[in-house]
């Protein structure tokens, strides 16, 4: 039996696997937020527009990808759903990219929207995907008036 909470995470996962990124965010609160655990990875907690920016570069490595969820559990008090997942992909260059996580992902009430994702990530993998596979920096810049520019870089942290 369905729920509204597993039809929203389903519907994320599928956006996972699409490489879109306006279908995968399309379920994501206005406050939503982002984290890559564990906190020894050193991974900025990331708001909805720093995600889909983040989700845009991995997307564009990848030829081929499946977020496939092994189990997944539904919390009703904390409306939350926990999701055991196999990552299965072929990068741009060829090479297949397995991995695995497990998201908590905390829902609205009404199930409808993704509020908050925490995401453990297998630390050797996430490690040897920004070492091999990502730019060497994450860039976003905002042109000022007057021709003053804010940049701000900061480590690719690849979570899948």
């Amino acid at each position: 039996m369905s729920s509204s909470r597993l039809d929203t995470v389903q519907a994320i996962l599928d956006g996972y696997s699409s490489l879109s990124v306006d279908r995968m965010t399309e379920r994501l609160s206005n406050d939503f937020t982002h984290h890559v655990l564990p906190a020894s990875l050193d991974m900025p907690l990331r708001n909805r527009k720093e995600f889909a920016h983040h989700a845009g570069q991995i997307f564009s490595i990848f030829e081929s990808f499946h977020m496939v969820p092994l189990t997944m559990f539904e919390d009703h008090k904390q409306n939350m759903v926990v999701i055991n997942a196999r990552m299965e992909g072929i990068l741009k260059n060829g090479a297949e990219w397995i991995n695995e996580c497990v998201m908590m992902v905390r829902l609205s009430r009404d199930g409808q929207q993704v509020v908050a994702i925490e995401e453990f990530v297998d630390s050797f993998k996430a490690m040897e995907m920004k070492k091999r596979h990502a730019p060497a920096m994450d860039v976003l810049s905002t042109d000022m008036v007057g021709g003053a520019k804010e940049v701000l870089f900061r480590n690719v942290a690849l979570s899948t």
